[in-house]
């Protein structure tokens, strides 16, 4: 059939764009979608066949968590991570302003921010019996960030990977739900741009759908990684810290305000609020981690990836209440949890409250008043 085919000009031309194609779906993963696009740096898949709650849906039409729409974004909100229970770590787009507002990060135990490409960041939050209506945009993953997945013994929800993350999430057998494989199952698109790779999003409910399906373990017999008090208390010491202000990048940073009245820090992104899509407000954080790190572009990486290094030791600070203490942090291998201490070497123990971790490189800028 084949040497027939090649017989036939017109027949070799359209050979070989369904060849193409097909190599091009390959190296995507299991794609079950028939409408696939390229992220700009990772392959993904857009499931444009799912069911989305609005076709598409504007600052307008932001999901019902009533309840936490009713309190708003205060430390009401959060309940402490579960001993024995598996979380569930999500790759959230931080990339320019399409992705924004992102929707679902308010209501995470722990939000996990790093630095990738392009001198932007992605997040991650965490989440330990939670059920945001909409989480996303969820985005391709990274590989360093599957260090603090099995950190917590996460079950980590993606759309698509570069390849070394690729690599590591079938080295490290790490239990994922993969928006190239299995799009329109779980992800939906906010908006009908088939170009646009930046408007997926899944809920809590369909994540634990699947789930249930493919029968990933719920439970973990890892210890938590962070220890919360019971109670809101200052610190003994410390120095004041009323604002903080994180740059990644001479294109990117973050900052917080701290918000006497609440007792919460007020979150900005490129020196803007920085909003939640379900509730229409500002995020905050009880508690702030800086943790410095080095990183440099990965050798040979056309798309300008970056190696964050998450294990060794590192100097950073724990911030809460309007007051900062310095710490250490230490990792042995990229499956052990890191370790945070002050300056007695003991580990530091959180207020209660949503925890933003800061992972950031140590060419970066950090300032605190």
């Amino acid at each position: 059939m084949i040497k027939k085919s090649i017989q036939k000009g017109n027949a070799v031309l359209v050979m070989i764009l369904i060849l193409s194609q097909v190599l091009l779906l390959g190296g995507c993963g299991k794609d079950k979608t028939t409408n696939a696009r390229i992220d700009n740096t990772g392959i993904v898949a857009t499931p444009i066949n799912s069911t989305p709650p609005e076709d598409n849906i504007n600052s307008d039409q932001i999901g019902e968590d009533t309840s936490a729409s009713k309190k708003g974004l205060t430390d009401a909100n959060f309940t402490l991570p579960v001993e024995g229970m598996r979380p569930y770590a999500v790759m959230i787009d931080n990339e320019g302003t399409r992705p924004l507002p992102q929707g679902g990060i308010y209501l995470a135990q722990i939000v996990y921010e790093i630095i990738v490409e392009g001198g932007t960041t992605r997040l991650m939050p965490v989440f330990w019996g939670k059920d945001p209506t909409m989480i996303g945009p969820v985005r391709s993953s990274r590989h360093y960030f599957l260090d603090y997945v099995m950190e917590h013994d996460a079950i980590y929800v993606h759309f698509g990977y570069s390849p070394m993350a690729l690599q590591d999430i079938k080295k490290f057998k790490i239990n994922n739900i993969n928006g190239v494989a299995n799009g329109g199952e779980v992800f939906w698109d906010l908006t009908k741009d088939r170009k646009n790779w930046q408007d997926s999003y899944t809920s809590m409910e369909k994540v634990k759908s699947y789930v249930g399906r493919v029968k990933y373990r719920t439970e973990t017999d890892k210890g938590l990684v962070f220890k919360f008090s019971d109670k809101d208390s200052d610190f003994a010491g410390g120095s004041k810290a009323v604002n903080i202000n994180i740059r990644y990048t001479s294109s990117y940073t973050c900052a917080y305000k701290y918000d006497e009245v609440k007792k919460l820090y007020l979150r900005y992104r490129q020196a803007d609020p920085h909003m939640e899509r379900i509730t229409g407000e500002q995020l905050t954080a009880k508690n702030i981690i800086i943790q410095k790190v080095s990183n440099h572009l990965i050798k040979g990486d056309n798309a300008g990836r970056q190696e964050v290094n998450t294990v060794g030791s590192g100097d950073g600070y724990y911030i809460s209440n309007g007051k900062y203490i310095d710490i250490k942090w230490s990792k042995k291998s990229r499956t052990e949890q890191t370790k945070y201490t002050d300056s007695n070497e003991n580990s530091i123990i959180l207020n209660p409250g949503q925890t933003w971790v800061q992972i950031t490189p140590a060419n970066g800028k950090v300032t605190i008043e």
